[in-house]
């Protein structure tokens, strides 16, 4: 798991297609609301609600939970601290551990700007048993929600949650995403695959379980109504989620599972009805979510990396020449609006950085979350890229969406050399 490539191919394409989609309904629905004098008020309530009974619960957690720290499990806490780390966020959310009675289970969130994550007990009972690899999972996992900011814009998201299907399959998206950062950052895939079956079989028999066996139950329990519940589930099987693992860290060695087709035109049928009886016909001319994404893909074009973008996280520098002699726009995105200039500061390469550069490359572009190649360059604590990038007119006073400056991620860090380059 230590290929450079995987870590650029973290993110589970359908997220991408998906949140476009949601994006695009949750605006327009948010859009038509505002029209109304009746409209902001069921906004403003939806909010209100949301953020009260969130508020509530988490201000129990809080006092109610053991929070890990230094002096709280700190042989936990300081794994928890690297994988936070090396997956990049600014600072390392609140961990509480809570009494589930038997029930296990984590979730991220965000109280007031604060970002956390609680772990139920009954998962986190397993660092007594020796399997802290499998508790670093969840607690990675639930990081990877946080790294890709899936709980700050669940209020922006809200309206398209209530669509069956639609909120749900960038949910299931979201899942198989986080999965790969935590097998990723964890760098061990048994403990991975060991750590979802615990989730299916409990903490006592999991480590019994024959995953291949498992996992090829995905060609032996089917039909429709198999079907439909995963699809109006916000998580996929537990099978899928292994195999989908397997298949991506370990291709070669694992065996290709299918799931039997023959009932599809059911699943069809279902899921059209369904959603038309939900809905009020307004979605009556969806198809199934497959071809949802073949339209999102053919309509919207929503595309991923770029020849150019490749290039320059693999700091080839010649192809970077010609791909720009040859008419390449040096300022193109991918789905999350990232420029070629922040994949070549992502992977710190100082050379393809400077060429991007010489060329035109605008140092004070931002991504979908509003971050600069600076604070990219921060977050790998790369002085020289961040000098660089000064050199050509990057602006350490542009702020992220959470409101933060490079200088402001350089003091969480504590990195003085940084704070001193970056000082306001």
């Amino acid at each position: 798991m230590e290929d450079h490539s995987l870590r650029d191919r973290l993110v589970y394409p359908k997220e991408n297609v998906y949140f476009a989609l949601v994006v695009l309904f949750s605006i327009l629905s948010y859009i038509l609301l505002a029209f109304s004098v009746v409209g902001i008020i069921i906004i403003l309530l939806l909010i209100f609600v949301s953020v009260l009974l969130h508020g509530i619960m988490m201000g129990g957690i809080r006092r109610n939970g053991v929070r890990i720290s230094e002096k709280q499990f700190p042989e936990i806490y300081e794994k928890a601290v690297l994988t936070a780390k090396e997956m990049g966020l600014a600072e390392l959310p609140d961990i509480y551990v809570i009494e589930s009675q038997g029930v296990l289970n984590a979730f991220a969130a965000r109280f007031f700007r604060k970002n956390m994550v609680v772990l139920y007990s009954g998962i986190f009972e397993l660092i007594e048993r020796g399997a802290e690899k499998e508790v670093l999972f969840v607690l990675a996992h639930e990081f990877a929600h946080l790294k890709r900011k899936h709980v700050l814009i669940s209020i922006l998201l809200l309206p398209a949650m209530w669509i069956p299907f639609l909120g749900n399959a960038y949910l299931r998206a979201c899942e198989y995403t986080c999965d790969r950062y935590a097998a990723y950052f964890i760098n061990s895939l048994e403990s991975s695959r060991d750590a979802l079956a615990m989730l299916a079989i409990g903490k006592e028999l999991y480590p019994k379980v024959n995953i291949q066996v498992y996992m090829e139950q995905l060609q032996t329990e089917t039909g429709f109504f198999v079907w439909l519940n995963e699809k109006l589930s916000t998580h996929p099987h537990l099978p899928k989620r292994i195999y989908a693992l397997s298949t991506f860290f370990a291709e070669d060695a694992t065996s290709e599972l299918k799931e039997p087709k023959g009932k599809v035109w059911l699943g069809i049928a279902g899921s059209i009805l369904t959603a038309m009886i939900l809905t009020g016909g307004i979605f009556a001319g969806f198809k199934t979510l497959e071809k949802m994404e073949l339209w999102t893909e053919t309509v919207l074009g929503i595309e991923g990396a770029t020849p150019l973008m490749n290039a320059a996280s693999e700091n080839d520098t010649e192809m970077i020449h010609t791909l720009l002699a040859e008419g390449a726009d040096v300022e193109e995105t991918d789905a999350e609006g990232s420029t070629v200039l922040h994949w070549a500061v992502y992977n710190g390469h100082l050379e393809s950085a400077s060429l991007l550069l010489e060329n035109g490359a605008n140092p004070n572009t931002i991504d979908s979350y509003d971050s600069s190649p600076l604070m990219s360059a921060v977050f790998n604590e790369d002085v020289e890229m961040s000098q660089l990038l000064l050199e050509f007119g990057a602006d350490p006073a542009l702020k992220d969406s959470e409101g933060y400056t490079a200088y402001d991620y350089a003091k969480d860090y504590g990195n003085k050399e940084l704070m001193k380059l970056l000082q306001p």
